[in-house]
């Protein structure tokens, strides 16, 4: 596709998409659509757009209704500066029913005016390719000072007469990128939606994002989540022992991809084993700074597969451990994270934030 025609549309599509004049941090109602992909997990893609004059942190929150039961699905993304897009894509695997609707979308945040926009930008030339099946090619540069890690990159993704269509994300891992340096990366739609594509739009840098899960162990449960650009994962369960945990992990695209698994340490010697579909696989097991384990391996493409992680110790005092919350991560329902103490929390902020609204506009009036 003609790179010049690209950046064409990528400028009108950023710069003529209109604001919400009731809501300065919200998702337009022509870019959030839902669909069941190719491994017909129910997917919801949309983008958050601040217009606010400051940072935020947006979690978006989803109301569906499941053949009568609704439930509450939420998402913290990473920031969005202001007039800036940050693009989400929510795969729900337990949503089996064909019939389920998204009632309604809401998108609260929380003000971070200290944050500063990296210097990594996407490098507008002829090296920028749509390749026939659909997939982006292309190039990053960090033109700052500073050495960025852990970089996610996330686009709209539209069809003809500009529509939305898709959003995605870089399927490489770039752990981390240098002053100057330049790194190649690739974006896959979703394959049902490959052949809709025209062009991907509003690229947006951030974090990645992570989706908290649980399993019932030895009778509690027991938190953990995961880091995964394509894959995603349905707990079968722990084993009556407590030692092997069980999962299906569906990979839609027909690329490999991986997945970083996180769990709070138990006895904090715990020496993990990964079988997929019966078979030992290569992973790699590490500790950070938090003393959380890592357990990271590779996901075929276009696979659906029984995946046994193994090497779970039982805790010292009995208790299960509790992983903290970070920004990108999927609450399944919110009445699970929301204890009563969050009301107090939330009548708080929002008089700190009228507060803050109301020095700012003294500010400008002066």
């Amino acid at each position: 596709m003609n790179v010049l025609l690209i950046l064409i549309s990528l400028g009108i599509l950023c710069s003529l998409i209109s604001h919400s004049a009731s809501a300065e941090v919200f998702v337009p109602k022509n870019e959030i659509l839902t669909y069941f992909d190719s491994k017909n997990i129910y997917t919801v893609v949309g983008a958050v757009k601040n217009t606010e004059d400051f940072p935020v942190i947006p979690t978006v929150h989803l109301n569906l209704n499941e053949n009568g039961e609704k439930t509450v699905y939420s998402q913290t993304l990473p920031i969005a500066f202001s007039d800036k897009d940050i693009p989400f894509k929510i795969k729900i695997p337990t949503i089996l029913d064909s019939n389920v609707i998204l009632e309604n979308v809401t998108v609260d945040f929380e003000s971070q005016p200290g944050a500063k926009e990296s210097g990594i930008t996407v490098v507008y030339d002829r090296t920028m390719t749509q390749h026939a099946d659909g997939h982006l090619s292309a190039k990053i540069t960090n033109t700052g000072s500073q050495t960025e890690h852990n970089v996610k990159i996330y686009a709209t993704v539209h069809g003809s007469n500009n529509s939305f269509v898709d959003v995605a994300q870089n399927l490489e891992k770039i752990d981390k990128i240098e002053p100057g340096q330049i790194v190649e990366f690739t974006m896959y739609p979703d394959p049902i939606i490959a052949n809709k594509v025209r062009f991907f739009s509003c690229f947006a840098l951030g974090d990645p994002t992570v989706v908290p899960l649980s399993a019932i162990k030895n009778g509690k449960k027991f938190d953990f989540r995961y880091d995964s650009p394509a894959a995603s994962f349905r707990v079968k369960g722990f084993d009556d022992s407590g030692n092997s945990l069980m999962l299906v992990g569906i990979n839609s695209f027909k690329v490999p991809t991986f997945v970083s698994f996180e769990f709070p340490p138990l006895s904090g010697n715990e020496k993990f084993s990964v079988l997929i579909d019966e078979k030992p696989v290569k992973f790699i097991q590490s500790k950070d700074e938090n003393g959380n384990w890592h357990v990271a391996f590779n996901i075929a493409e276009s696979a659906t597969n029984q995946i046994t992680i193994t090497g779970f110790e039982k805790t010292s005092t009995g208790r299960m451990p509790i992983l903290t919350r970070t920004s990108g991560e999927v609450n399944q329902n919110l009445s699970d994270y929301l204890p009563i103490y969050a009301v107090i929390v939330a009548v708080a902020a929002v008089g700190l934030f009228a507060i803050y609204r109301k020095k700012t506009k003294q500010q400008k009036q002066n």
